[in-house]
């Protein structure tokens, strides 16, 4: 059974951006919470008049942030940290005006966007660009703190906020170079692997044909030679000519170097549902990934993005509605199709009582898997879990076919 694994490098694009977009997350979350908070501590001391100056540069703030997340684009981020220096430094100022004893008081409220400024990372693919952007969102957030007293007239003040939110991701992007770095020297690299693998495939499937060329040749024209009368007739002459032409042309040993890769559909197909078990995974739901491929199979783009999708969708379910953190996907072979199995031992659900709307398992799942030819089987009742057997057609792959793969 071979078994399909993300090559190793982007395993760690997959760490390395799952924390970078932890990062940003948090930096969303610490501007939407400073929203109530600003409520709460300017209506206490019966300053509503002096909300709508910081609550607005918040609201731009939290705009910029989502919009980068979707698109972590890095010319993105330097605007969000451009507009959210001018913002925190807008921010504080307006709040010191309204009441200069927030100062002293409640630094921890005018110091909260100049956090977001150092949980920049969102664009980072790698620890070192990690680590870059959250050194150039530090400098940004001590900056405006340098700003806010220069142009106030204020001591300068960062606050514990930025500080400790910088050492934290300083830490956990030298964490990960350094953990990356030892698997580099202790884990192989698979891709090697498979291309040393080929590689004697090559030289043994050579050395099958030399042998054979060897047989069928020269030594039974050795044996014809001997065995013939002392003048060799026509038809010996043209056997010896002809194998003489076989082995001058090397048809055959051209032929050697041919060797079918192993599996590379199925890994390709595999490795497409380990990064949606992989994404899964860091919001919280254990996937166990079993099945095996005895032979190679080729999907169609839209059948193997179906499979895909539909995967995902299922997964989403389960840890949404299911109730349990553990969840199965099978997926098996037959003689021309594919079958993916997703399953938990969750709550269950009736189907027929699904609304019409709901767009759930009906779209998501079924008529994403139809819509490519293939079939979808759910069984499922309230309290006795989930199983969603997917199925779509797939072509084995023999011969000459599989250059097509």
């Amino acid at each position: 059974m071979r078994i399909g694994v993300l090559p190793r490098e982007q395993a760690a694009l997959v760490i390395t951006g799952a924390t970078a977009n932890g990062a940003w997350a948090i930096n969303g979350a610490n501007l939407a919470l400073t929203i109530p908070l600003l409520f709460d501590v300017l209506l206490s001391r019966g300053l509503g008049h002096a909300i709508p100056i910081p609550l607005t540069v918040l609201v731009v703030m939290l705009a910029l942030s989502i919009v980068t997340g979707l698109r972590p684009r890095p010319w993105l981020v330097t605007v969000f940290l451009a507009v959210g220096a001018v913002g925190a430094v807008v921010f504080e100022l307006s709040l010191l005006a309204a009441d200069p004893t927030l100062f002293e008081e409640t630094y921890f409220l005018l110091n909260r966007p100049a956090i977001s400024l150092v949980l920049v990372a969102v664009g980072a693919t790698t620890w070192l660009s990690g680590l870059v952007w959250i050194l150039i969102g530090f400098l940004t957030s001590t900056t405006t703190s340098i700003a806010v007293a220069v142009i106030g007239g204020y001591p300068v003040r960062t606050g514990w906020g930025p500080l400790l939110m910088f050492v934290f991701y300083v830490v956990v992007y030298t964490v990960l170079a350094r953990i990356q770095a030892i698997q580099r020297r202790q884990v192989p690299n698979f891709e090697q692997f498979e291309e040393e693998t080929r590689r004697l495939g090559v030289e043994e499937n050579m050395r099958e044909r030399v042998t054979a060329a060897v047989h069928d040749t020269l030594l039974n024209d050795l044996a014809l030679v001997i065995n013939s009368p002392d003048t060799l007739d026509e038809r010996v002459t043209s056997r010896l000519r002809d194998d003489l032409a076989t082995l001058r042309g090397a048809e055959w040993l051209r032929a050697s170097a041919e060797v079918l890769p192993v599996d590379a559909v199925d890994a390709d197909l595999r490795n497409q549902v380990m990064m949606v078990v992989s994404d899964l995974q860091w919001r919280g739901l254990t996937v166990r990934v079993t099945g095996n491929a005895p032979d190679v199979r080729r999907l169609t783009p839209d059948a193997s993005q179906a499979i895909i999708d539909a995967t995902r969708a299922c997964l989403e379910n389960v840890l949404r509605h299911s109730g349990e953190s553990v969840a199965e996907i099978d997926i098996s072979y037959g003689e021309g199709d594919v079958t993916v199995i997703v399953a938990d031992q969750g709550r269950g659900f009736d189907l027929d009582d699904v609304p019409d709307d709901r767009l759930g398992v009906r779209h998501s799942v079924i008529s994403r898997i139809e819509s490519v030819g293939g079939s979808v089987k759910v069984w499922s009742a309230p309290g006795a879990g989930t199983s969603i057997v997917m199925r779509v057609p797939a072509h084995l792959v023999v011969g000459g076919d599989h250059a097509d793969a």
